[in-house]
């Protein structure tokens, strides 16, 4: 039932004006649950489940988190870029996603719930060397924020190596009539700014939101490695220590991501290379001829051995220069001239 459960749910504008705030002028308490965390099974702290209750004692507090986990976890849009966020005040309206999902602060976003309802948003502070990013929800006279489902970010403190999580967002993007897809893993590793786990995450996750086994979001989808093992979250002090800076929409960290250069495909790893899963609209892939199921081999004279490898080396370069790829398409070898642009 549990296996029925994770793969029956879900596989990741329009204007008005804000001026920014000063973090001086925010006065925002951080949303941090101070309710105590319900007390979990024992099962919860084995090593490993050595029984079928144990296995059905984990299947229950997962059941008891799947509605929750859902129905906050929502689809952003941000021009043509996608990926997932988490509701977590439905008063204000706050989103927390991954910045490199929201690229800039002050950008009109499209936040898709997980019943297909479609909302407005506004992009807030990013903090780009955490790849930490905030959204907030614009009032809207056909859906009230208010009984939206929201979420409280967790205290990460104790987290350890081991201890249950669970993974929901929008693999591959959103999808009309799927709701956010439900993964189970547990943590491999924490470091002050990172948390890798074993929750199966692909294109399109990213943004999304990491819960402990209370229901508490500990992390933000970042980045997917090469083998199912290696998926790195955001822990949720990255948004939690600099609270204030990112609701007044300050942009710190790295180099503008104007200045970064954008191919724009979704993939996935393959033995081969990077399996080409999905081509953004208008960007220089699709112009340039690239599809979906075409594998990247090659870019310029560096072999491409995955889908974030494939960032890392596009990255190299500025938008405007143009890269030779090679890929497989149906069996036979082909070259593109692809000319990459910036993500504004």
């Amino acid at each position: 039932m549990l296996r029925s459960l994770l793969t029956g749910a879900v596989i990741v504008a329009v204007g008005f004006s804000t001026a920014p705030l000063s973090a001086q002028d925010v006065k925002v308490q951080k949303p941090v649950s101070v309710a105590p965390a319900a007390k979990l099974s024992e099962v919860f702290f084995k090593t490993v489940p050595d029984s079928l209750e144990d296995l059905q004692e984990i299947e229950r507090q997962v059941t008891s988190l799947t509605r929750m986990a859902i129905e906050s976890t929502v689809s952003v849009r941000v021009g043509e870029a996608q990926g997932s966020g988490v509701i977590i005040d439905n008063k204000a309206g706050y989103i927390l996603t991954a910045a490199h999902v929201i690229g800039l602060a002050q950008k009109n976003a499209t936040i898709i719930l997980h019943d297909g309802r479609t909302l407005k948003g506004r992009t807030m502070g990013l903090n780009r060397g955490l790849d930490a990013g905030l959204v907030k929800l614009v009032e809207d006279n056909d859906v009230d924020i208010s009984k939206l489902s929201a979420v409280k970010m967790g205290d990460i403190s104790e987290i350890e190596a081991g201890e249950w999580v669970m993974a929901t967002g929008h693999p591959n993007g959103y999808q009309s009539g799927r709701a956010p897809v439900v993964r189970l893993g547990r943590i491999v590793s924490r470091k002050k700014h990172l948390l890798q786990t074993d929750c199966t995450l692909i294109g399109g996750d990213s943004g999304g939101p990491l819960f402990n086994m209370q229901g508490q979001v500990v992390g933000i989808h970042s980045r997917i490695g090469p083998s199912t093992s290696w998926n790195f979250h955001i822990p949720v002090s990255a948004f939690q220590d600099d609270w204030e800076k990112l609701v007044s929409g300050d942009m710190w960290g790295a180099k503008p991501l104007g200045q970064n250069a954008v191919l724009g495909v979704n993939g996935e790893d393959t033995d081969r290379g990077c399996k080409v899963t999905a081509v953004t609209r208008g960007f220089p892939a699709e112009i340039a001829g690239l599809q979906a199921d075409d594998i990247i081999i090659q870019l310029n004279d560096e072999k491409i051995t995955g889908i974030e490898q494939l960032a890392e080396v596009v990255q190299q370069y500025k938008p405007g220069q143009t890269v030779q790829i090679t890929l497989i398409r149906a069996g036979k070898n082909m070259t593109f001239e692809v000319q990459l642009a910036a993500r504004d």
